[in-house]
């Protein structure tokens, strides 16, 4: 695999770095790991920045990566470092990303199966803070939503994330906005992967992101097995702003249940996720892949991978 930081002389742009007092720095740093809250930082010192990166996956993102970017720097806890992994683009993502002082990794091939999971644990082991932060290339977070779930990251918490909510424009767009309310009355609720916050242990731990179709998913389990907890913080909010059309969403859904089906989730579970949320063909997909030879065959290596 290819990797080639982009940017001026040495093709990386690096975001400028404030002066962090070495005290302030510290106690941020031991407030972290022992899982003092951060809501004593309402006055936003400088320091608070120095708590959590954010790392941005993207693949032709021409049309929302901007609005991704601008919400990620409008925060009022500034990101210590944002690192943007630019998978194969061949659209304007590049020249829009390169208008915010961001690190930049292209990427030009792939040597995992899933290729998300591979920018992320790419991009995870560039940050250097007690917080790594997912930010899809496709959300847009309110300003306050960091300093909102920094401020519930507890020593008992391993990921958090707020409520994301579908903003488009497409009628569909609309329906699936009311629709999302369903995952209010879900069992098991966990936050969702697009804007998630993880303590850095929990990703060390578990060896960074594995080579699996969900991630996200995986990380938060990883955190449950660890000890840790996982929570959706209502306060927090964020958007997901790409256009929705029924074709994308029927995809999803069908892709949700093969990638359930990879991951190891039983079916019985699948099942009663799949009425709970009204999400008939993730059931529908996870069917399709437990009766095709080849993606029990990709569970079997994906298994044997995560063992080795």
């Amino acid at each position: 695999m290819l990797l080639q930081p982009c940017g001026s002389d040495q093709h990386i742009r690096y975001p400028q770095r404030c002066r962090v007092p070495v005290f302030p720095y510290f106690v941020a740093i031991v407030r972290s790991l022992r899982g003092t809250t951060f809501s004593d930082c309402s006055d936003k010192p400088s320091w608070c920045r120095a708590l959590y990166s954010v790392i941005m996956a993207a693949h032709n993102e021409e049309k929302y990566i901007g609005r991704a970017l601008e919400s990620v720097f409008a925060q009022t806890f500034k990101p210590s470092k944002v690192i943007v992994v630019l998978d194969r683009c061949t659209d304007r993502t590049e020249e829009i990303a390169r208008r915010f002082p961001v690190e930049i990794i292209e990427k030009n091939e792939k040597k995992r199966f899933f290729s998300y999971a591979e920018n992320l644990d790419i991009a995870w082991r560039l940050a250097e803070t007690p917080f790594v932060a997912i930010v899809d290339a496709d959300v847009e977070l309110e300003s306050d939503y960091f300093e909102v779930l920094l401020s519930e990251m507890s020593e008992d918490v391993g990921c958090a994330g707020g409520r994301v909510e579908t903003k488009s424009k497409t009628l569909l767009g609309r329906l699936l906005k009311y629709w999302e309310r369903t995952y209010r009355v879900s069992p098991n609720r966990r936050p969702r992967g697009c804007a998630l916050l993880i303590r850095r242990e929990v990703l060390e731990k578990a060896g960074g992101f594995a080579d699996v179709p969900a991630p996200d998913t995986f990380i938060q389990d990883q955190a449950v097995k660890l000890g840790y907890r996982v929570k959706v913080v209502e306060r927090a909010k964020a958007y997901h702003i790409r256009d929705v059309t029924l074709s994308r969403a029927l995809k999803t859904q069908f892709n949700t249940g093969v990638s359930r089906y990879l991951m190891g989730k039983r079916f019985l579970v699948t099942l009663g996720h799949s009425i709970v949320r009204l999400r008939p063909l993730v059931a529908v997909g996870y069917v399709y892949a437990l009766l095709s030879r080849e993606k029990r065959d990709l569970r079997r290596a994906l298994k044997s991978a995560r063992r080795s």
